[in-house]
């Protein structure tokens, strides 16, 4: 049975490296192995390679890695630090109402979160200290600490080298004959008129609202910048980044990234608004605080002219040289420059010495961006601090519908059970623009239908405006959409189509008068489709036009697109030009989603072009990855899917994963949203394998739908399902569908099974399946959670599959359960591999398992018991001499 236990040398032990989630990389998953006895570590802690049973002595380092800035003049080595910013725990101050304003207030409470360049949200200010803790044991790395910010968050700093003489800012004094209080006399009195008051509704940019009458809770992650598992906690707000800590006594460089329309901007203002109003202690330490947006920073412009054009008045007591001097060598400055995403680089300019460190030094510098853009910001700045805004927590959401509706918790009861059997699961919902206008259509009009798809919420979201705009400006709507608006809409996709094409989210003036006249761009700043920037230069003001979300501008895009496609003419055409290759499917594949929904039923000749793609490009990719799966790190594929960035994928085999399970996620959106199945199964069943890791709640939704609808004949082509890595139990849906196939491997690795409810949880659920599944020849159920109730559930079906090979148990909770595996093993006689490491065994369940093995496994070839309680050496050696029997 390959390699047997051995009786004449004594293994020497290893280490389990990488937490209880993932094996390190480039090691073979716990199914390779051969039989290992238990290593000398504790549960979840570190990893062997149990192939030779031998010590592997490289650990991880946890330096940070270089961001390529290392030959810059006078700048070192990158210190990056990762705050960890997302809460699990019930949120709270979701959304306070503003006082005194009647119901419309209520509605736009949080409503501030859609408007503002797209990228509004404001946050509660509550300020957390910082301890460090001391255990020695809970630092990891040389250098590398955890600080306690709180009851329940967190702050990871990966420390790297630096050839900095030193990280504390100079304090000196500032020249003295600068006129600071002039200064912040000025800038203070210009947050408070111009942040302090939101504009929430485009379509009514008379109503205003108090910034300090609307914050909101929102999630904010932190990644390790090795790579490494993602840990969630909460902050209550990018402030609480700027904290001091150990070997940061004034954090210099922080990076916040957030998708549009997450928060931003709004949380730029607030930060600027409560500075001049003193309200946090952490931002007293700045004498001055400038917030510069971006994509008014003109090429020709200096930093301090960028100042002056935006937040200084004409008359300003100073010269630009004077603060130019005030600047240099002041630890006392805060520079905040919003929207990278929205800036050209241009080499040389102020604005791109400051990123990389070449000038102001001392002054600390915060910077936003959208997620596509982090990747080249990172490499620009190495910061010290990473913040990502995530938006709404399925918590998050139910609790802000109930906020929305204070005073008529039935109305809000009642959707946010419409909300949790469609809507929530998706994950469309975590943008705040979105979770607004589906609590103010509910607000007034409760029959709406809500589905999984997110095509349907968009028109409703488009025609909600179109009313509301109507009724407000008493204009007669009977008899469907008055013609100017009809001519405002078609011009609306033409500028959006055009725009994602060109990779334009910011429109001048003149790029709108390009597609829409001087009243159709007028009705869609009315409607609140297109939103007028107020433009942050003050000396030279010139209007922008945005959508309210980029997603909205993908919507009306694939509206363009779609009525290009139904031209029989031109259809062909236009799908060569703007979708060549899987990457350019991609690239658009929201729009492409949008355009497949609008067709519908004609959505099959942008269907059968996928198909082509997916045979030219992609179907050969499975083949780079096969078998590999468990080990892809899909915290990584996560980070990359968001950001577009595949420069951090190492090995080709993770790179060819990315991109096949890319497109064949936008591919399951496109034959889901458009209802058009005809040709699923030249995608998904051409090879008899559905493999998904890591993907969201928004894909399992689709997935089983798309499942529903395939012919049952068809199901019997599926032979492989991996459902890997999740957070949450998305599977069950799913699993209701497994007797339809004719598996052969079934792989639920890190599927959250355990734990549930015994009578209706996913474990109950797969024990109702697994007895149709009688050509099973390998099940994965690692690194679940599972529980002694959990294996009594799966049990009886277990001992069902007799002509299974392979089983994998390996990192679940199953301390006592030695007996019931032992019996499980009587009724699996063709078993060749069982892996049941770190499941918490104590030395007698091993020992109960291993007389199983011998008696009734006569095929057993691995047989993996590592690093459970089997107590000193002496007891792997009892397991060792039980596993003699073994021919």
């Amino acid at each position: 049975m390959g390699q047997k236990a051995s009786t004449t040398t004594k293994p020497r032990s290893g280490s389990l490296n990488g937490g209880q989630r993932r094996e390190v990389e480039g090691e073979s998953p716990p199914h390779q192995t051969t039989l290992c006895s238990r290593e000398e570590t504790i549960e979840h802690g570190e990893n062997v390679d149990v192939r030779i049973n031998a010590l592997d002595n490289d650990e991880p380092t946890n330096i940070a890695p270089s961001l390529g800035n290392e030959d810059e003049e006078e700048v070192g080595t990158c210190q990056a630090t990762d705050v960890n910013l997302h809460h699990d725990q019930e949120p709270y101050d979701m959304a306070l109402q503003a006082m005194d304003q009647g119901r419309d207030t209520q509605v736009l409470d949080g409503g501030r979160e859609c408007y503002n360049d797209g990228n509004v949200v404001a946050f509660s200010e509550t300020e957390n200290a910082v301890t460090q803790i001391t255990n020695p044991s809970q630092l990891s790395g040389q250098g590398n600490k955890v600080i306690n910010i709180g009851p329940h968050s967190t702050v990871n700093i990966f420390h790297g080298t630096s050839d900095e003489p030193s990280t504390v800012p100079n304090f000196d004094s500032p020249p003295e004959d600068f006129p600071l209080a002039q200064c912040q006399d000025s800038l203070k009195s210009y947050f408070k008129s111009r942040l302090s008051y939101l504009h929430p509704l485009a379509w009514n940019e008379t109503f205003t609202m108090k910034i300090e009458d609307i914050f909101t809770t929102v999630d904010l992650v932190t990644r390790t910048q090795q790579g490494g598992n993602i840990e969630r906690r909460a902050l209550p707000s990018t402030v609480d980044a700027l904290t001091a800590r150990s070997d940061f006594p004034r954090p210099r460089r922080i990076l916040i990234e957030g998708n549009a329309g997450i928060g931003k901007t709004t949380e730029v203002s607030k930060l600027a608004f409560d500075w001049a109003e003193g309200r946090s202690p952490v931002l007293e330490k700045y004498d001055l605080v400038f917030p510069i947006a971006l994509r008014k920073v003109d090429e020709s412009q200096s930093l301090t002219e960028c100042i002056f054009d935006q937040l200084l008045p004409k008359d300003a007591p100073f010269q630009k040289s004077d603060l130019e001097t005030y600047l240099k060598g002041n630890g006392r400055v805060l520079i905040i420059l919003d929207g990278f995403d929205e800036w050209v680089i241009h080499e040389g300019h102020n604005v791109t010495e400051l990123l990389t460190g070449n000038v102001l030094r001392d002054c600390c510098l915060l910077v936003t961006t959208r997620p596509s853009h982090t990747p080249q910001l990172q490499s620009l700045m190495c910061p010290d601090t990473q913040v990502e805004i995530t938006g709404f927590s399925q918590d998050n959401i139910r609790t802000y519908v109930h906020r929305f509706f204070t005073g008529d918790e039935t109305k809000a009861a009642a959707l946010v059970s419409k909300m949790d059997s469609s809507l929530i699961p998706t994950g469309i919902l975590a943008t705040p623009i979105m979770l607004l206008l589906t609590c103010m259509m509910w607000e007034e009009k409760q029959d709406l239908v809500f589905g999984g798809r997110i095509f349907p919420l968009y028109d409703e979201l488009v025609s909600f405006t179109i009313r509301r705009h109507c009724v407000r400006n008493n204009i007669g709507s009977n008899q469907g959409i008055p013609d100017n608006i009809r001519d405002a809409l078609f011009c609306a996709g033409s500028l959006a189509f055009n725009g994602l094409i060109e990779n334009n989210l910011v429109y001048s003036k003149s790029d709108v008068a390009k597609y829409c006249g001087e009243d159709s761009l007028q009705e869609l700043v009315l409607l609140g489709i297109l939103h007028r920037q107020e433009s942050p230069s003050r000396l030279n003001p010139s209007d922008q036009f945005s959508f309210s979300h980029k997603t909205m501008q993908e919507y009306f895009a694939g509206l363009h697109f779609a009525k290009r496609l139904q031209d029989k003419t031109t259809g062909k055409s236009n799908l060569n030009t703007y979708l060549k290759t899987a990457q350019s499917v991609r690239d658009l594949e929201n729009m492409v989603m949008f355009a497949c929904a609008k067709l519908g039923s004609e959505a099959d000749l942008i269907l059968a072009h996928l198909v082509k793609i997916y045979q030219k490009d992609v179907e050969h990719l499975s083949d780079t990855f096969s078998g590999e799966l468990s080990a892809f790190p899909d915290f990584l594929y996560s980070k990359c899917r968001a950001t577009g960035n595949e420069e951090e994928f190492v090995r080709p085999s993770d790179l060819a994963f990315f991109r096949y399970q890319t497109y064949m996620e936008i591919a399951l959106l496109c034959f889901y949203e458009s209802g058009c199945l005809s040709l699923v199964d030249d995608i998904f069943l051409a090879k008899g394998v559905i493999q998904f890791s890591g993907v969201g709640p928004r894909v399992y939704n689709a997935l089983e739908h798309v499942l529903n609808k395939i012919q049952p004949q068809s199901l019997r082509n599926v032979k492989s399902l991996w459902l890997v890595n999740t957070t949450q139990c998305l599977v069950s849906p799913v699993i209701d569908y497994l007797k339809m196939m004719n598996l052969s491997e079934l792989n639920l690795q890190i599927a959250c099974l355990g734990g549930h409810d015994p009578n209706t949880g996913p474990c109950a659920r797969l024990s109702q399946q697994l007895p149709y599944i009688t050509n099973l020849r390998k099940l994965d159920l690692s690194w679940n959670d599972l529980l002694c109730s959990d294996l009594l559930v799966l049990l009886p079906s277990l001992k069902m599959l007799v002509e299974l090979e392979e089983l994998y148990l390996s990192i679940n909770k199953l301390a006592g359960c030695g007996k019931e595996i032992s019996e499980l093993l009587r009724s699996l006689r063709n078993l060749k591999v069982l892996n049941v490491h770190l499941c918490k065994l104590s030395l007698e369940d091993v020992l109960q398992i291993a007389t199983a093995v011998v008696q009734y496994c006569p095929k057993m070839e691995v047989f993996d018991w590592r690093a459970n309680m089997t107590g000193p050496d002496d007891g792997d050696w009892k397991v060792r001499d039980v596993l003699r029997g073994l021919k």
